[in-house]
């Protein structure tokens, strides 16, 4: 009897001691409850992103409503969202990372609560990162004096140009990165646009330091496309690239129109180079006839005196 209140007393301490010590650690493990499931799209998020939260309840019994709250990492509640259960027990809902509560990085908690006794869990990584920043870029189309403004959003960074090239159907973001980050911004499709051969919208081609990557979110409406862009901390240029560049066919039509003013300017030219050839060989031949006829008729006057002389001897 003895020995079994000490093995007691050491399991109460040990128990004190480990609660004590880590006071979050049971908090972060999940309950093992086989009447629900729930998983997130990914294991990681920054600001900005959707959290897809879906999950399975195996007997439904309290109605067709679940609640989920998203704590971070100090178990303060960030979030709250419903979701509605299908008549097959699968749930789903996507939460967007926005506000002020997003302020701190770590282990962020998903906590499903069905009813008042069946719950689980789940957890994923957050990286903090900066207030976005807003603004409106103006961006120069090459050989004129158009701008057009390309409205944008960044976390973690600041945009420092924006440089369309006409040449490679391009634009480049050159961006400072702060920290892991992403970008949204509206392209305005008389900037850039991605066509296929059957006029159809088609994916633009897109560099992030020369790696290419894929946008995370796409929206589109008939006079601009919106972007989403990871991108990782030290990046330096986002390059996309289209099928159509705003201004182009300005451009090359302003190009072309250049180039045949400067044709025309450099036949004229020729034309009056080869012109002035034959004037000045039309003038060596005269000379030449001229010269010849004086040294005839100077001829004719010497032979002349010499058979004048000859009959008077």
């Amino acid at each position: 009897m003895k020995k079994f209140s000490k093995h007691y007393t050491f399991l109460v301490s040990l128990t004190i001691f480990v609660t004590l010590v880590s006071p979050t650690a049971f908090a972060q493990m999940a309950p093992t409850n086989v009447n629900i499931t729930v998983t997130t799209d990914r294991s990681s998020y920054i600001f900005g992103d959707t959290i897809v939260v879906s999950g399975y309840i195996k007997t439904i019994v309290q109605g067709n409503v679940l609640t989920i709250r998203i704590l971070d990492s100090y178990s303060n509640l960030v979030q709250e969202a419903q979701a509605t259960v299908g008549t097959d027990g699968h749930y789903t809902a996507s939460i967007e990372i926005d506000g002020s509560m997003w302020k701190t990085g770590g282990t962020y908690t998903v906590l499903v609560q069905y009813g008042s006794s069946v719950q689980t869990q789940t957890s994923f990584s957050y990286t903090s990162t900066s207030a976005p920043i807003n603004g409106i870029f103006q961006v120069q189309i090459p050989n004129s004096q158009e701008t057009i403004g390309v409205p944008y959003a960044i976390n973690g960074g600041s945009v420092k140009n924006m440089v369309v090239d006409l040449s490679n159907i391009s634009l480049t973001i050159l961006i400072k990165s702060t920290n892991y980050g992403s970008i949204t911004f509206s392209l305005p499709r008389t900037l850039l646009d991605s066509k296929t051969t059957f006029g159809t919208d088609a994916p633009f081609s897109i560099l992030s330091d020369g790696e290419p990557i894929k946008p995370q979110k796409e929206q589109v409406s008939s006079n601009e496309r919106t972007l989403t862009i990871q991108f990782l901390q030290g990046d330096q240029a986002i390059q996309i690239f289209g099928t159509s560049a705003g201004s182009q066919s300005a451009s090359t039509s302003s190009f072309t129109q250049n180039t045949s003013n400067n044709t025309s300017t450099q036949t004229a030219n020729m034309s009056n180079t080869i012109q002035a050839v034959p004037e000045f060989s039309l003038v060596i031949p005269v000379l030449l006839i001229g010269i010849t006829s004086l040294i005839i008729f100077h001829r004719i006057q010497f032979n002349v005196k010499n058979s004048r002389r000859s009959i008077m001897l």
